[in-house]
C-alpha cells in the first residue's frame, strides 16, 4: 500500500496510448491504493476512444474533441 492515497486522481496520457495502457493506469491505481476508497479517477482521452467497459466506469462527459471518464 502506497504511503499516501489520493480523493482526486486527473490523468492525461497521450491520446495514442492503447486501450490495454489506459486500463492498466486505471487498474493500478485502484489496485496499488492511490485512490482513497471513496476517492475518483479522472481520465482524459479523445472521443474516438471508448472506455465505457472499463472496471470502475462511472461516466463520461464530452467537451468538444476531448473527454473526461470518471471512475471510482
Amino acid at each position: 500500500m502506497p504511503s499516501r492515497s489520493f480523493d482526486i486522481i486527473f490523468a492525461d496520457p497521450p491520446y495514442d496510448f492503447t486501450l490495454q495502457q489506459l486500463e492498466q493506469m486505471i487498474t493500478e491505481s485502484f489496485k496499488n491504493g492511490l485512490v482513497a476508497i471513496e476517492g475518483v479517477f479522472i481520465l482524459e482521452h479523445s472521443k474516438h476512444t471508448d472506455v465505457s467497459g472499463f472496471d470502475r466506469f462511472s461516466e463520461s462527459r464530452r467537451y468538444g474533441g476531448s473527454v473526461f471518464s470518471f471512475f471510482q
